[in-house]
């Protein structure tokens, strides 16, 4: 049985996966490891943790695979490129792009194979879009599905569609550099103020409390009309000469945003010390004609008539308010989307179209678990707890039995402590799924401004998650379906949000998760005893972290915990109280 090694990097989130005896065994993001957000460069820390974890020597892997692919579209990278230079219009950088990319093997080799070893380990480039979507098709179980990736760009596109049917994926359309819906999103997160990469969940946020005035202003300045999805460039930088990005590393850009764009709204520089109706309606505005856009390639992918199943990644698919127009739409009878539908779930999809083209009769096992990262046994985090003195004053307290641990944080919940919870194995994606979250009572009406100014230390409109019983759902939420990866925003009925007010966005809607015991039992266990005394099927759910990745290792938990207001701690079995 072949051992595969997959990976993402020259985009952000650099990640790792492994899949060994025919199972998704393994997979890591390379933040949290070196704690730098959005890591973009060679995870070399990934590898490392995933090869220790999983016990898998160097000697184990056969096969390497990474989520993009130097040749494809290189017609049309070539004649865009040779335009360019030509011209003097922009100094693309394409043909260095091309060099690096294609010097991941010998990256890849000199830091970790030795000589012996390198011939033997076979390196694979899988295109980037087609990661994506392997991403969604191989874990949806769906037999025949449309594929759906849209992101900013990978390999010179930003949308791909395909036709997904008996484990085979075939690309049949593509949207290029340099239009994009992803780079159209990301502009405008910029332009309000959101500068950090990877900001735009904060403009979705933001944009429920604002008005979409400008939503005409856009679709007829900004989109061509006689080409839906195409830009009109003058409003964008990223086809300009001094236009510079790095992913190499942390991710950074410049602006994206042209000073024409800002003209357009009457506006001069942004910033986001004091949010303003200008921010909240330009948010509502860009986030309502995204939506627009995602409808339009929707139906378009529709009236193919490829399949009645839509299997949905890339970046743009964190976009969980749109993806609930989807749902809204009706044009598909099931929609999927991944745990890790992002760049850093590219790992798996490009390590799962490789396995599937060599085993084409093989089922990956563990593909729907998102529980795949590190854990440490209570021995572990007992030797880590006296070695820190900074604990000294604090009461810790052992659990043997596991019930009895949930009962106590499920009391503690209920009397308005907000608990660090750091159990069993680690999430893998951009989403904290119950192991490594803060959780809160959502019956508190406080305790959203608690969390968001003494212990995220963030934007006080940023909303929290509640984490349902999946068999409650249909009492206190509009849709019934199973969301176990927080992928839809979803109403909550009008008569339980005064009841749920931490969880409860501006909109009467959440960004929910269904728990089920096969799923996730601690986290399920947990729930039900909250329900026990509280009536309320819930718990508010947040990632555990301090504008940082979520936490990986206890250390980082403890330091967390121990630098915020966080009441309380939990480690494994083990109680930290202040």
């Amino acid at each position: 049985m072949r051992t595969i090694l997959g990976l993402n990097f020259n985009h952000a989130d650099s990640s790792v996966c492994l899949i060994k005896n025919g199972k998704l065994e393994y997979a890591v993001e390379e933040e949290r490891i070196n704690r730098v957000k959005h890591w973009s460069g060679v995870p070399y820390g990934a590898i490392k943790e995933a090869l220790r974890y999983s016990k898998t020597d160097l000697g184990d892997i056969t096969d390497i695979t990474v989520n993009t692919n130097p040749l494809s579209n290189l017609g049309y990278k070539s004649i865009y490129a040779l335009k360019n230079y030509l011209f003097g219009k922009k100094k693309y950088e394409i043909f260095d792009r091309l060099k690096k990319k294609i010097n991941i093997k010998n990256t890849i080799n000199s830091h970790f194979f030795p000589s012996s070893l390198n011939s033997r380990v076979k390196f694979h480039y899988i295109d980037h879009h087609l990661s994506h979507i392997a991403s969604a098709f191989y874990p949806s179980g769906f037999k025949d599905a449309v594929g759906l990736s849209i992101d900013g760009f990978g390999d010179f596109a930003s949308i791909c569609i395909a036709k997904c049917e008996n484990d085979k994926i075939r690309i049949i359309k593509r949207i290029l550099f340099p239009h994009s819906l992803g780079v159209f999103f990301e502009s405008f997160t910029q332009m309000i103020g959101f500068k950090n990469y990877g900001d735009e969940y904060k403009m979705m946020g933001l944009s429920s409390y604002g008005e979409p005035k400008f939503v005409n202003l856009i679709l007829n300045n900004i989109f061509k009309s006689e080409n839906q999805l195409e830009l009109n460039l003058k409003y964008f930088n990223h086809t300009d000469n001094n236009f510079s990005y790095n992913f190499e590393g942390k991710p950074n850009q410049n602006d994206l945003f042209s000073k024409e764009l800002e003209n357009l709204f009457n506006i001069n520089e942004l910033t986001t010390e004091t949010i303003t109706d200008t921010h909240k309606n330009i948010a509502a505005s860009a986030q309502k004609v995204f939506e627009i856009k995602l409808i339009e390639i929707c139906k378009t992918i529709e009236k193919m008539k490829i399949s009645k199943n839509l299997v949905y990644a890339g970046g743009c698919a964190l976009n969980s308010l749109a993806n609930r127009k989807i749902e809204q739409s009706n044009l598909f009878e099931n929609i999927f989307i991944p745990y890790a539908p992002g760049d850093g779930g590219g790992s798996i999809g490009s390590a799962l179209y490789h396995y599937k083209k060599k085993n084409k009769k093989s089922i990956v096992k563990n593909l729907k678990n998102p529980f795949i990262g590190s854990s440490y046994s209570n021995e572990d985090i007992k030797k880590i707890i006296n070695k820190t003195k900074k604990l000294n004053n604090f009461h810790c307290t052992y659990h043997y039995n596991k019930d009895d641990l949930l009962k106590e944080i499920s009391n503690s919940i209920f009397q308005n402590k907000i608990i660090g919870y750091f159990n069993g194995r680690m999430e893998f994606g951009a989403r904290a799924l119950g192991n490594r979250s803060i959780l809160a009572n959502p019956c508190n009406p406080e305790i959203k401004s608690i969390i968001n100014k003494k212990i995220k230390r963030r934007e006080n409109f940023r909303p929290f998650a509640p984490s349902i019983l999946y068999e409650k759902k249909n009492l206190w939420f509009e849709n019934k379906k199973e969301n176990s990866y927080m992928s839809t925003v979803e109403k909550i009925r009008e008569e339980k949000q005064s009841i749920i007010p931490a969880v409860t966005h501006i909109d009467g809607t959440g960004r929910v998760q269904t728990v089920t015991k096969s799923n996730n039992e601690d986290f399920y266990n947990l729930i039900c005893y909250f329900e026990r005394i509280s009536n309320v099927p819930i718990i508010l759910n947040t990632s555990f972290n301090e504008n940082e990745p979520i936490v990986c290792h206890p250390n980082e938990a403890l330091d967390c915990f121990l630098r915020t207001k966080m009441d309380m701690l939990v480690l494994e079995n083990i109680i930290i109280e202040r």
